[in-house]
């Protein structure tokens, strides 16, 4: 979005059309619900430009929305760029998302429904997500990008930017220079914080969505005055290590992501790459005094809501 000029001057339009927040996430609900309007379908067919359409939710669309997306916009040729990540350091971010995004599920039971079937998991087991691209839109036109390998080298963007046809420089703004541009990991006892206010807020008011961690955030202060910081030293003592990077999953995707897609991998480099998580056990919710102030906390988002 900041560098929309930079990219049109390179013929390469990040439409404001369809577009919610920092992607076009109103345009997957379309193709989600095979609602795509003749306007819609013209506007891109018609046009003689590229297209970038970017949404983190294209990934849960299932292969017969891409089809449709591809029998749709029938004038253009579609080029998929997805950035592998391994999985079980994928995973903990995505269930991150998922507590952000109004989530209650905690992270051993978030992690055990897809490690319980780890074949079929198409968030663990990348090779079948790139599997049904490549039968979709031709193995020709999916791009890999190794996302381990772009962090460890800070080229995430140059690294992207170069599979759109767009070179890089130093004029273009990055993420350093707008602070709202990156979601970066929150620390683990906000994420319990957050995921315990999910439940309140969902049994009891019937709130779902991002709505409490944006409340959350907006009233910082004035929940520290509540004692925030007394119940994130009792989450604390529930908190755990765990080793991930080296399990069966992380091996065989990598094997496989060499072997049958190594002409479709632009930047790969091999990665053995392990890192401590952190990560809380459900126990502490049963801590009367974290409860006492789990209750206060809510109690105020609610009446600063409703002020």
């Amino acid at each position: 979005m900041d560098n929309r000029s930079v990219l049109f001057q390179n013929n390469l339009v990040y439409p404001k059309r369809h577009q919610s927040i920092f992607g076009h996430h109103p345009f997957r609900e379309l193709l989600n619900d095979r609602a795509l309007s003749r306007e819609d379908v013209d506007f891109f067919n018609q046009e003689p430009h590229d297209f970038l359409l970017s949404s983190e939710d294209f990934i849960s669309l299932s292969r017969d929305k891409f089809e449709y997306l591809r029998n749709a916009l029938d004038n253009k040729r579609i080029v998929i760029l997805y950035a592998w990540r391994r999985a079980s350091l994928k995973l903990y971010s995505i269930w991150q998302e998922t507590v952000k995004h109004g989530g209650t599920e905690g992270f051993f039971a978030y992690y055990h429904d897809h490690l319980a079937r780890p074949g079929q998991s198409q968030m663990l087991s990348a090779d079948l997500k790139v599997a049904m691209f490549c039968h979709v839109f031709g193995k020709e036109n999916v791009k890999i990008i190794d996302y381990d390998a772009s962090q460890r080298n800070q080229s995430l963007i140059p690294d992207f930017l170069q599979q759109v046809g767009v070179q890089y420089s130093d004029g273009m703004v990055s993420s350093a220079d707008n602070p709202d541009a990156a979601n970066r990991a929150m620390d683990v006892t906000d994420i319990e914080v957050i995921r315990a206010l999910n439940h309140v807020f969902k049994a009891n008011f019937g709130v779902t969505g991002s709505w409490v961690r944006h409340q959350y955030l907006k009233h910082r202060a004035e929940l520290d005055a509540l004692g925030l910081g007394d119940l994130k030293d009792i989450i604390r003592g529930a908190q755990k290590t765990l080793r991930v990077g080296n399990y069966f999953v992380d091996n065989r995707c990598e094997k496989i992501m060499q072997s049958r897609f190594a002409d479709n991998l632009v930047n790969y480099e091999p990665s053995a790459e392990l890192q401590d998580l952190q990560v809380v056990s459900d126990e502490w919710v049963f801590s009367l005094p974290a409860q006492q102030i789990l209750g206060k906390i809510a109690h105020l988002i609610r009446q600063a809501h409703e002020g």
